[in-house]
């Protein structure tokens, strides 16, 4: 064992492989964090010395030797479980932690940090809205899970609408999940999309960029959801692209970014 990975501090305990690019892991700390609020993330570290996935492209900043690689990561997982920690990751091939992270197996160690942080969480949320829309790509699912999952053990007083959108159906993560919440869960619309339906010819829901949701009045039309910034917010998270389309869309119809001085009714997460 050598000084970076004396610091770790917990455990793998599960791992599922969606894709080759895609997996959940479940990560018991050694001491169980504080209570945190669903839609935070913390910290997730490897030792630079462990070799990355093999045919993994050059790193985009290569790590030295012998330092904690560190990236945020929102938690899966409820707030009021704090004993175990769900993490959705996605590789990116030219980075430095997620080509690590992807060979871990039960058993195995790594370091979560001491802080978990973040405001992207639905307590931000103004007590007179009766909507919020959860839009995400990717891998920027995964604090609405926590959401989902706090809210059926101590439910929210909004109604939820869940835009999900992926490549493949493959690529859905906690589809079945999501599935079951919006059909038993009060007030939770789950609308799952893939764009590339050549690829995926048994794929029966919708199809297309989540954004479209965005543009005119489909929410409105479909679900009954006016986008209006004194009675709706937006949760953003994932693609930059994506967020930075929804964000254009939205300015018009008044919306503004939620920071801790000037709170707004668009909240946004970058993943990239």
């Amino acid at each position: 064992m050598d000084a970076v990975t004396e610091k770790y501090n917990a455990v793998v305990v599960a791992r599922q492989a969606l894709t080759p690019d895609l997996f959940i892991i479940k990560v018991k700390p050694d001491k169980p964090s504080a209570d945190f609020i669903s839609g935070q993330y913390v910290l997730l570290g490897l030792s630079s010395n462990l070799p990355r996935r093999a045919g993994s492209e050059p790193e985009f900043k290569e790590s030295k030797a012998d330092r904690m690689v560190l990236r945020a990561y929102s938690i899966a997982s409820a707030g009021h479980e704090p004993g175990l920690l769900e993490f959705y990751i996605s590789v990116v091939s030219n980075g430095s932690l997620t080509t690590r992270l992807v060979s871990l197996q039960p058993g195995d160690r790594l370091m979560v940090g001491d802080k978990i942080r973040g405001f992207f969480t639905l307590d931000t949320v103004p007590k007179e809205h009766t909507n919020v829309v959860l839009a995400a790509t990717g891998t920027g699912l995964a604090p609405y899970v926590s959401m989902m999952r706090r809210h059926a053990v101590h439910p929210f007083p909004f109604r939820f609408v869940i835009l999900h959108g992926a490549p493949k159906s493959w690529e859905l993560g906690y589809l079945e999940e999501l599935r079951m919440q919006s059909r038993y869960l009060p007030r939770v619309a789950y609308i799952p999309s893939i764009t590339r339906t050549k690829e995926d010819p048994w794929w029966t829901g919708e199809s297309g960029r989540i954004t479209q949701w965005f543009q005119g009045n489909l929410l409105k039309e479909r679900l009954e959801v006016e986008l209006d910034p004194a009675k709706t917010s937006v949760f953003l998270c994932g693609n930059p692209a994506m967020i930075h389309e929804v964000q254009k869309a939205l300015e018009p119809k008044g919306y503004t970014a939620y920071t801790t001085q000037v709170p707004g009714s668009l909240h946004t997460e970058e993943y990239w």
